[in-house]
């Protein structure tokens, strides 16, 4: 009897030591785990960024995969995003690219590196529509979406931060990608004047005429519609677009005699 009741007062004595000491284990536990975690993250993203720079690609890409995966919501983890987009973009994996690039823009809103974010964007629109596997070139028979997103990434880009660095080279891009646009709506134009479908080219013509001003052979594109105006029985407006055309080339003497002067 006197061993049993021993017994149950070390068993009382076990279960007031388990109340107490048991969450302080579990919170050291806890603490050790979460170092463990934190560790491992940086060690993993910097096992990352040594991959990508010693240029295996595949290697630093699953690295980053895996840092999304295991610890989403992490600062680090957000930046992989802006790391797996560069990665892809030098794969030319144009969705997967701007995937992670706009995923990066949309955890991180307020970062300093949205300048060079949506300039990787700008850049990866353009590249997009290059074709070729040995000789690279544009064909301007082929989507021309990506150089309108383009040009409206170049609108947000310019209200949002006129005085970056990424400024100029933004601009070069929207200049090209204008040019693109103007080239296939000539191509256009002319396919239709070619079919002798003179309402339709002239549309067209006229178009290119008002929406891109700055492209290289607007003469040309006048003196084309000149042509199908006439074609078309309209001579009235062939002879006010020659008035057009010649004050324009007036204009545009001028200023090549200004530029000479200054």
């Amino acid at each position: 009897m006197k061993s049993f009741t021993f017994l149950n007062e070390n068993f009382k004595y076990f279960r007031v030591f388990t109340f107490l000491v048991f969450p302080m284990l579990l919170q050291s536990c806890s603490e050790t785990l979460t170092t463990q975690v934190r560790i491992p993250a940086a060690e993993l993203y910097q096992n990352a960024m040594v991959a990508y720079e010693d240029e295996f690609y595949l290697e630093a890409l699953k690295k980053f995969e895996t840092l999304v995966e295991e610890y989403s919501g992490t600062r680090l983890a957000t930046l992989s995003h802006l790391k797996m987009g560069d990665l892809y973009f030098l794969q030319q994996k144009w969705e997967e690219s701007e995937s992670s690039y706009r995923r990066f823009l949309l955890l991180n809103p307020r970062t300093h590196l949205t300048p060079y974010t949506l300039n990787r964007l700008i850049a990866l629109n353009y590249d997009r529509n290059i074709y070729g596997i040995f000789v690279k070139s544009r064909d301007y028979d082929r989507n021309m979406e990506p150089n309108r997103a383009l040009i409206r990434e170049y609108q947000r880009f310019y209200l949002l931060f006129p005085q970056s660095t990424y400024l100029k080279e933004v601009k070069s891009y929207q200049k090209r990608a204008l040019r693109d646009l103007a080239e296939n709506e000539l191509q256009v134009a002319n396919f239709y004047f070619d079919k002798e479908a003179y309402n339709s080219a002239i549309g067209r013509y006229l178009y290119l005429l008002k929406h891109y001003p700055s492209f290289p052979r607007i003469a040309k594109v006048a003196k084309r519609l000149i042509e199908t105006y006439r074609l078309n029985q309209q001579p009235k407006l062939a002879d006010e677009m020659e008035k057009v055309l010649e004050a324009f080339r007036e204009r545009k003497l001028l200023a090549q005699l200004k530029m000479r002067e200054e």
